[in-house]
């Protein structure tokens, strides 16, 4: 199931626009929340994104791109799975480090590098029928809506999109 991905403006979800429309490093204030961070690597590898990453992104079907799933770890509990596509020929010499992240967390590079600059977000519910639903559901309990966010990040080249989704433990549900 596609996400239904908004402009923020569009949806009314007040308690969670904190952590939705926050415009620093999610990696930075989850680390500033726990004692013990770390990221899971889910997988990484070379395949084609979704039709609605390609328009977000303004690639082709043809472009190669690097998808890398992972979940970020609080305290040994997943709070936040993301989902990076990076389209290889957005990569200059200097951000090929950006396709070798393995367990690295993704937003350390983005906001530590001034030639990185973040751009638009958008916010989307997810479902237990998407893939952060069902694994919210096997490593959790099913949940009727968790709630994510994507973002460009602009490179010399091109851009990348991050999506992140809150699982279930996540403290903006609280």
């Amino acid at each position: 199931m596609v996400p239904n991905w908004q402009e923020p403006t569009q949806v009314d979800n007040s308690k969670l626009s904190g952590w939705l429309l926050d415009a620093g490093s999610l990696t930075a204030k989850l680390k500033g929340m726990s004692q013990h961070f770390h990221v899971e690597l889910l997988f990484q590898r070379e395949q084609a994104c979704q039709p609605h990453e390609m328009d977000f992104l303004g690639i082709s079907a043809t472009s190669p791109t690097l998808v890398r799933e992972v979940l970020l770890h609080c305290d040994n509990i997943p709070w936040v799975y993301a989902r990076s596509v990076i389209p290889l020929p957005a990569l200059s010499a200097a951000d090929q480090t950006l396709a070798k992240m393995g367990t690295t967390p993704l937003g350390e590079q983005l906001f530590s590098r001034a030639s990185i600059q973040p751009g638009r977000i958008q916010i989307a519910p997810f479902g237990p029928q998407t893939r952060p639903g069902q694994l919210n559901a096997r490593l959790f309990k099913p949940e009727p809506t968790l709630w994510g966010r994507r973002r460009l990040f602009q490179l010399q080249q091109g851009a990348i999109s991050v999506a992140e989704v809150f699982l279930s433990p996540a403290p903006c549900y609280a």
